[in-house]
C-alpha cells in the first residue's frame, strides 16, 4: 500500500513528468512500485493510496499489551459455546474471503469485515432459534 511522503531527493515522474523538490508531498508504493506528487498519476500507476500514521500512534503498537487471565475453572458450557464460536469464526473468515477476495486476510479491514459478519451470523441464529 503506498502513502503520501516528504520527497527526500528531487525528483519526476517517469509517468507523466511531474517533478517535485526535497520537502514537497509525493505518494509513494514500493510494490508495485508506483512514485507521483499526483495522486492520479500515482493511481494511474498502480498505487493504491493508505493515510500515513503519525510517529506517536505507530509508536502506541511497538507498546506490549499486557494480558491477566482469571484464575477459574471453565465450565463444559462454557467449553462448548466456544466450540460453536470457533465454527462461526471459521465460517465468518471464509465468506469474508469469498466475498472481499482482494482484501488481505491479515489486515485490520478483513478482522473488521469478518467481526462484523460473525455479529450477523449470530443474529442469524437468534433469529431461526425464535
Amino acid at each position: 500500500m503506498g502513502t503520501k511522503i516528504k520527497a527526500k531527493f528531487i525528483g519526476g515522474c517517469k509517468s507523466c513528468g511531474e517533478e517535485w523538490n526535497v520537502g514537497d508531498d509525493i505518494y509513494y508504493q514500493k510494490d508495485p512500485k508506483a512514485i507521483c506528487a499526483s495522486k492520479e498519476c500515482f493511481e494511474d500507476q498502480g498505487g493504491k493510496f493508505t493515510p500515513f500514521k503519525s510517529q506517536s500512534t505507530l509508536s502506541s503498537y511497538k507498546q506490549p499489551i499486557i494480558t491477566k487471565l482469571p484464575d477459574v475453572e471453565v465450565s463444559d458450557e462454557v467449553k462448548k459455546i466456544t466450540e460453536y464460536w470457533d465454527q462461526f469464526f471459521l465460517v465468518a473468515h471464509h465468506k469474508t474471503k469469498a466475498v472481499y477476495p482482494d482484501e488481505d486476510v491479515n489486515g485490520d479491514r478483513f478482522g473488521q469485515i469478518r467481526s462484523k459478519m460473525m455479529d450477523q451470523l449470530m443474529a442469524l441464529i437468534r433469529m431461526v432459534k425464535e
